[in-house]
């Protein structure tokens, strides 16, 4: 029987939460500027004013979003990672499970579609599903290779 916490699953977990935590960051400094996300319009979608959100609040959450991740990234590796097409196979299964088919009902998702009601955005609050794709596909390919 293999430990629960060996060297090599530590490794693997470390190596997924810094990954995620990096990638989260780059993709949310390179948008925000990008799309110069407003409070105005980000608070129509129900998000809280940038000002009332606690730093340490996001990377901790982000440190725990990453080791869920190495969890469920560790159930699958032997069927997704050093396997022809890794990357793109490892990105497949994060955008179909947490973004298109989440069961939540968030915007851009199938749930949300069906039961959130239209909001008038801007068009560059639209285009942040740009931000939500390219963060597990930096992710997917840096954790693969």
């Amino acid at each position: 029987m293999t430990k629960l916490f060996s060297n090599e699953k530590l490794r693997f977990f470390t190596k997924v939460m810094a990954t995620h935590i990096f990638t989260y960051l780059l993709c949310g400094l390179i948008f925000r500027q990008l799309l110069n996300y407003e409070d105005a319009y980000l608070e129509l979608l129900g998000f809280k004013p940038m000002g009332e959100i606690s730093g340490l609040a996001v990377i901790l959450g982000q440190i725990v979003r990453g080791i869920l991740l190495g969890i469920v990234v560790w159930w699958i590796k032997d069927s997704v990672i050093g396997k022809k097409l890794a990357w793109l196979k490892l990105w497949a299964i994060l955008v179909i499970l947490g973004i298109v088919s989440t069961y939540g009902t968030a915007p851009g998702s199938i749930e949300g579609l069906i039961y959130l009601a239209p909001v008038d955005v801007p068009v560059n609050i639209v285009s942040s599903i740009f931000e939500v794709l390219l963060q597990p596909l930096l992710f997917s390919i840096i954790v693969t290779f």
